[in-house]
């Protein structure tokens, strides 16, 4: 097997066949090398290197600077985080909030539970995230609800802080900067 390797280092494509082949299919300015490298290396000085630790999955090796650089435009990045921030805001929302020293769930599921018992006028008994039951009357079915509005009320309130920032940021380090 044959590497075709650019001037700069970067690997093209690896061929296997005779030398003439390999000539016929090595593009003027690039070099064929025996012995291809394994992944995330590049030929310098007539040897294969490894590349330096990549900083992040969206980062793309340039080979004529050897270095790595974050080819995303600022509103790239602003889209993503925006993405990042959106999930973690959906977790929070779903993950379960307190109400009077219990973690309740608040899944799709128990938001509905919780809202149909608080206007149901009965008491009942509640199973809390941990499986334990906790007994609640009419009107702590109805400060459960409250509780719920708040904890999602506060966690939207966040992700619109986020989102607000992350829009107004001017480089890519203040987007970064933003949490939920």
């Amino acid at each position: 097997m044959t590497a075709i390797v650019r001037e700069n280092g970067e690997l093209l494509s690896i061929i296997v066949g005779p030398e003439e082949v390999v000539a016929l299919n090595t593009p003027q300015g690039c070099l064929a090398v025996n012995n291809p490298p394994k992944q995330d290396m590049q030929y310098v000085d007539g040897r294969w290197v490894d590349l330096p630790k990549r900083p992040s999955i969206h980062h793309a090796f340039d080979y004529t600077t050897k270095q790595w650089i974050d080819p995303r435009t600022l509103d790239d990045i602003k889209s993503q985080k925006w993405a990042e921030i959106k999930s973690e805001r959906d977790r929070l929302e779903f993950g379960g909030f307190e109400f009077d020293g219990g973690i309740y769930d608040s899944d799709q599921v128990s938001q509905g539970r919780i809202i149909g018992a608080s206007s149901s006028g009965l008491d009942q008994t509640w199973v809390l995230a941990d499986n334990t039951t906790v007994e609640l009357s009419a009107s702590q079915l109805q400060q459960l609800y409250a509780a719920l509005q708040v904890h999602i009320a506060s966690v939207h309130e966040r992700g619109r802080i986020a989102r607000q920032l992350i829009f107004e940021a001017e480089t890519k380090e203040q987007v970064e900067a933003v949490q939920l």
